[in-house]
């Protein structure tokens, strides 16, 4: 079964925002929209450990890749995965292909890309096949423009490393899907946002269906970025037909460059 990001606005439905959580989500909006000017591109090295259990069975890999995550403006979060080392075992050579991607693109820049998708696509284990697991998938629901195609509701203030957080749950209503399965089961999540910058500090994702996955992302300031909240940790889940998928992947070594998304999206 695929898991896969169809990032559209699809059919408009009724802001279902309560007043008292509004000023919240504004901020929350804003932020994004500045993380998402600040941030350009940010290439990460992502050391990623995926466990997969079936019956008695148990399959483990460890992925170490460049990770580029674009804001693509109304379109959400693209996420470009560069594995070049599998169990131990170079795959390819350690060279910046991305950076001589998106810095020097070429005339076929873009299937270029998408070979890089899939390329790193055939290096996940299960048999979810999926393309949401990059850390700032959930943000998309977040988005101004995105707001209005989900339930948000209270859910009281917990802290996170020192830091007082709002912990607001939204439940998807609109359709299409953001995230699409065939059965077209909603997403439903939550997120704990900084009151005082509406900054994002933690999300997890849900989907529950046939299907049932679970991603959870933790993120943390960046001192070489500025303090640039970046994300820090994701820890995933996918269930299906009797085979458990588990996944953990940390970030480090970012390095910031910009690129001009319309050159590349077209």
């Amino acid at each position: 079964m695929t898991v896969a990001a169809v990032l559209t606005l699809g059919v408009a439905a009724a802001a279902q925002i309560p007043p008292e959580l509004s000023p919240l989500l504004a901020a929350a909006a804003d932020y994004i929209e500045g993380y998402e000017r600040q941030t350009g591109a940010v290439v990460s090295l992502e050391t990623y450990y995926q466990n997969v259990q079936r019956g008695g069975q148990r399959t483990t890999q460890l992925l170490k890749s460049d990770v580029l995550v674009l804001s693509v403006g109304d379109s959400g979060w693209l996420g470009f995965r560069d594995v070049f080392e599998v169990n131990g075992r170079a795959v390819r050579d350690h060279d910046e292909r991305l950076y001589k991607l998106f810095l020097k693109p070429p005339a076929d820049a873009l299937t270029q890309a998408r070979n890089i998708l899939a390329e790193s696509a055939r290096y996940n284990i299960g048999q979810v096949t999926r393309n949401i697991n990059i850390p700032t998938m959930a943000l998309t629901y977040l988005k101004r423009e995105y707001q209005h195609r989900s339930r948000f509701n209270d859910k009281g203030v917990e802290t996170i490393d020192g830091i007082r957080t709002r912990v607001v749950e939204f439940n998807e209503r609109a359709l299409p899907r953001v995230i699409t399965t065939s059965d077209g089961a909603p997403a439903v999540g939550r997120f704990w946002i900084d009151p005082e910058q509406g900054r994002i500090v933690r999300t997890e994702l849900t989907l529950s269906g046939l299907v049932y996955l679970v991603i959870t992302v933790t993120y943390a300031p960046q001192a070489r970025l500025d303090g640039l909240w970046l994300p820090v940790s994701m820890r995933e889940m996918y269930k299906r037909a009797g085979e458990l998928t588990e996944g953990r992947a940390t970030y480090s070594e970012f390095r910031r460059f910009n690129v001009d998304v319309n050159t590349i999206i077209k």
